[in-house]
């Protein structure tokens, strides 16, 4: 008999050994196309009591309706822990993350219904879990609110939870928020908060989108978001602290930048979330689907975990390419070792990538619409002298789809210097400033004096050197 991977203490000894020997819990298959399962998680006074809940299904077209949707990290996924389903006559085994939410989610008294993707979706149904993503946007939006589950609190956070408890004391009450500054021990284990995995989950970038009602559970405190968002900006409006703030805090708060096509905004958010993690390749695209906006269904057919990593990224670079066109290259990082063409990017990469070209809206590649009139909002543009290469023709073909470019020879590249290394902006503006001083012949053309101390002119570092480690804001893009 397979026994319970954790400790647990029952109350009533005869529903343990009943536990024991309960069968495992049997997914039944969704009847609608807008049916979701929902858990009902029973209280218990005791922390140590063992899970219980039951397993119900209903639709989310059901006006009467309610629960509350979970954002949370899996975390170590051969880490099990079983909780008991349906009166305890069945088990199911989830992630020990997953047991932790529900255990500092359950109430004493009362019982609680919960959206939860790792016990309400099945996950062993690929198709089903295709699906249910398809629709995770509408599970999220009609939730009565979000439960955003961190780590347990550290011992060194009681100044920021002894701040956050008055501060929500103040909002409560409806009075203003005049306070000083917090002070620098508060800030930096706010800093330590923003450690937390979940701020690097692509996942949770969907689940707290436009999210009105986000409560975060830190430990044993739950902290309304709009206290977070007071404390970091120093009760002002400029940022308090040393880091940036997390991108899903952003997406949450932030209108999104509205582009006229559905491939564009995919693009601008693979970008955006190209340092974010994700266990399975796929969903550092499938995830992006709810931020996409009114066009979203285009991509539906893109979200197919029957497919392979290779098939998946190859379907998204077919998606983008009639819109992005040759910009696809410039999210083009190698090595790695999928079996694909070498043009078609690796999404599961974290390499940093240039934010020109997926902030500029406008085709250039090949591409011109006399009609197309870009946002009304448009980031820093940086001229780029380029000519048009066109026409390109993709061809499907096997064993990888070619991707063929036609233009003219601009130059021809005759030398390769060496790979340079930066260990950070200020190395590579020195690296930089090295090189300049050691080719005379640039300094000759632009009737620079021959020293070796002669700073570089503004024309040579016009563009000047991006940190790509803070990208989340135009502002701190450009130094």
């Amino acid at each position: 008999m397979e026994s319970l991977s954790t400790t647990i203490t029952t109350r009533d000894a005869a529903s343990y050994l009943l536990a024991l020997g309960a069968p495992s819990y049997q997914y039944q298959p969704l009847q609608h196309s807008d049916s979701i399962r929902v858990i009902v998680l029973h209280p218990s006074p005791n922390e140590s009591d063992p899970i219980e809940c039951t397993i119900c299904q209903d639709r989310l077209s059901n006006g009467s309706l309610e629960y509350e949707a979970v954002s949370y990290t899996w975390g170590n996924s051969g880490l099990t822990h079983v909780i008991h389903c349906n009166d305890a006559r069945q088990r199911l085994r989830v992630g020990r993350n997953c047991h932790a939410a529900l255990r500092r989610l359950r109430l004493p008294k009362e019982r609680r219904k919960l959206w939860i993707d790792a016990v309400c979706i099945n996950q062993e149904d690929l198709l089903e879990r295709g699906h249910q993503v398809r629709i995770m946007k509408d599970v999220y939006d009609f939730a009565s609110g979000v439960m955003v589950m961190l780590n347990d609190e550290v011992p060194e956070c009681r100044l920021l939870l002894d701040e956050l408890a008055e501060v929500i004391s103040i909002l409560k009450s409806g009075a203003d928020l005049v306070r000083s500054p917090p002070c620098s021990a508060i800030l930096r284990q706010l800093e330590n908060l923003f450690e937390d995995p979940w701020f690097k989950r692509t996942w949770v970038l969907q689940e707290v989108h436009g999210k009105d009602c986000v409560t975060i559970m830190y430990g044993s405190a739950a902290i309304p978001f709009v206290a977070i968002r007071k404390l970091y900006s120093g009760y002002t409006s400029t940022r308090a602290t040393r880091i940036s703030w997390p991108l899903p805090l952003d997406i949450m708060i932030s209108h999104p930048i509205e582009f006229h096509t559905s491939q564009f905004r995919l693009w601008n958010l693979l970008y955006k979330s190209r340092e974010c993690l994700a266990t399975n390749p796929r969903d550092r695209v499938f995830a992006l689907k709810a931020l996409v906006g009114s066009r979203q269904s285009e991509m539906d057919y893109l979200v197919d975990y029957t497919q392979s990593v290779e098939q998946c990224f190859k379907q998204v670079a077919t998606f983008l390419l009639p819109v992005v066109g040759l910009r696809i290259l410039t999210a083009t990082r190698h090595p790695h070792d999928l079996g694909m063409a070498s043009w078609i990017p690796d999404w599961s990469q974290n390499l940093p990538l240039q934010f020109k070209s997926f902030w500029d809206e406008i085709a250039r590649d090949g591409y011109h619409d006399d009609s197309f009139q870009p946002p009304a909002w448009q980031p820093p543009r940086v001229m780029v002298y380029e000519h048009a290469l066109k026409p390109w023709i993709y061809e499907d073909s096997y064993p990888s789809p070619t991707l063929r470019v036609f233009g003219f020879q601009d130059a021809q590249i005759v030398e390769c210097s060496q790979v340079f290394q930066f260990a950070s902006v200020d190395d590579a503006e020195r690296q930089m400033r090295k090189i300049y001083n050691q080719f005379s012949s640039i300094r000759l053309h632009l009737n620079e004096k021959s020293r070796s101390d002669s700073p570089p002119t503004p024309d040579i570092f016009s563009w000047g050197i991006f940190d790509s480690k803070v990208h989340n804001s135009m502002q701190d893009t450009q130094h």
